[in-house]
């Protein structure tokens, strides 16, 4: 340990960080966008550079360290987040995901199989789009259709955990890091999809049963204008040329061992070089403007998350949560994991975890990323698809989130089940 984490400095990195994460749970409330205290956060690097400069000049080679290592994680987050954004975007600029929309619309499916059909595709769509992607177009639909202000909470809870429920492959941030971090492979993450798709279909059932089923007999939606959900031309071509090249780079990861951050952008070559091609077929697609419609606030709260975070490794305080994995079961300790993702965020609790580099087999960092990928739907302020469902609905709140709160720990502990006998008692993986 480099600097006491009780020292003056250590106490000034962790109020920091307090005072951001204060400022990022309430970011709804405060009308601020959470990359803003996320960013002041990286102030703890000022903090531990003056200590250095003042009270231990040798130790800058430390800190150097450290830096250089925060660079090499934020990296491949980066890289990933950034090309998966752009192939996205390409994709929903060709009117792909809204022509999903409207085709849900034309089945003329009942309030309860929209709520299942919006749930399903959530579930299975958002390991690859990610959850905030699939929690905006899902949720866009069940504004578009719905007369009833309960459905919409009911609906747009059920989206939020779905979307959430992605965490067996690359569709949460969480299981995200832990690949890039090395603790766990891609085929590891493919061992979670029992445990979270059927935790997903115990939420559902229970949320239909015990929430949806007291709205019988009421007027709940309508059919909404689908004048605007043709697919472009091109679209289809270009939804099956991305979605080879996603299958593509996993293969590259799974098969060559090429990083899951360089085998996306060479994907995102293909995608943006398919899309150039129709382009000078006479298809009108601006496809350089679509590349730069990055999410950059949401990359910056990352860098911001991520580098406090490191700070207060630097300082200490993260080896208490490597001694709670000494001192108590470590399934016990990523239960309270999950727990606290649902509290703060996902993204720094998981980002504590890994940078406190506890001593797990793989069946421990699968329920890691699980529970916290999972956890993060315990409250609205969890996970990116909780804010994202607020923003869509400004009547969905977080005291509206948690009144679903039985049905969600449904959801949280059916999946735990789930892994339990698959890992420990079956030993499947």
């Amino acid at each position: 340990m480099v600097i006491d984490p009780f020292s003056l400095t250590g106490l000034l990195v962790l109020a920091i960080f307090l005072i951001g994460m204060t400022l990022i749970v309430f970011e709804a409330q405060l009308e601020m966008d959470k990359f803003k205290p996320a960013m002041f956060m990286m102030s703890g690097l000022i903090v531990i550079g003056a200590h250095y400069a003042f009270y231990d000049p040798n130790g800058f080679q430390y800190f150097l360290q450290a830096q250089n290592e925060i660079k090499e994680e934020l990296f491949g987050l980066i890289a990933f987040m950034a090309f998966m954004w752009m192939v996205v975007e390409l994709l929903n600029e060709r009117n792909v995901f809204t022509a999903l929309n409207g085709y849900l619309m034309r089945k003329g499916l009942g309030a309860r199989s929209m709520f299942w059909a919006t749930g399903a595709l959530s579930a299975l769509l958002s390991p690859f789009l990610n959850n905030i992607t699939t929690a905006m177009i899902f949720g866009k639909t069940v504004k578009s259709i719905s007369t009833n202000q309960r459905y919409t909470h009911i609906s747009l809870c059920n989206i939020v955990v779905a979307s959430n429920s992605g965490v067996w492959f690359l569709g949460t941030s969480t299981s995200l890091m832990v690949v890039l971090a090395g603790k766990i492979s891609i085929a590891g993450l493919l061992l979670l999809i029992p445990s979270a798709l059927i935790g997903w279909l115990l939420f559902a059932a229970t949320l239909h049963f015990f929430y949806l089923r007291k709205l019988d007999g009421q007027a709940l939606i309508h059919l909404a204008d689908q004048s605007e959900t043709a697919l472009k031309p091109g679209g289809a071509g270009l939804a099956i040329v991305g979605f080879c090249a996603v299958f593509g780079a996993v293969l590259c990861n799974v098969l060559l061992k090429v990083s899951i951050e360089f085998a996306i952008g060479i994907g995102l070559g293909i995608v943006a070089l398919y899309a150039w091609l129709l382009m000078h077929r006479g298809i009108e697609l601006p496809w350089q403007d679509q590349l730069q419609k990055v999410e950059w606030n949401a990359l910056l709260f990352f860098i911001g998350i991520i580098t406090s975070v490191a700070c207060l490794n630097h300082v200490g305080w993260l080896s208490y949560i490597s001694r709670l994995f000494e001192v108590m079961h470590p399934t016990a300790v990523n239960m309270v994991l999950g727990v606290a993702s649902g509290v703060m965020d996902n993204v720094p609790v998981e980002a504590a975890a890994l940078m406190s580099n506890p001593d797990l087999g793989l069946n421990q960092w699968a329920l890691n990323a699980l529970m916290v990928g999972i956890g993060g739907s315990l409250t609205v302020v969890g996970s990116a698809a909780g804010v994202m469902a607020m923003s869509l609905d400004k009547t969905y709140s977080f005291a509206v989130h948690l009144k679903f709160l039985p049905a969600i720990l449904v959801n949280f502990f059916g999946s735990l089940g789930v892994w339990y006998l698959q890992f420990e008692l079956l030993g499947l993986y």
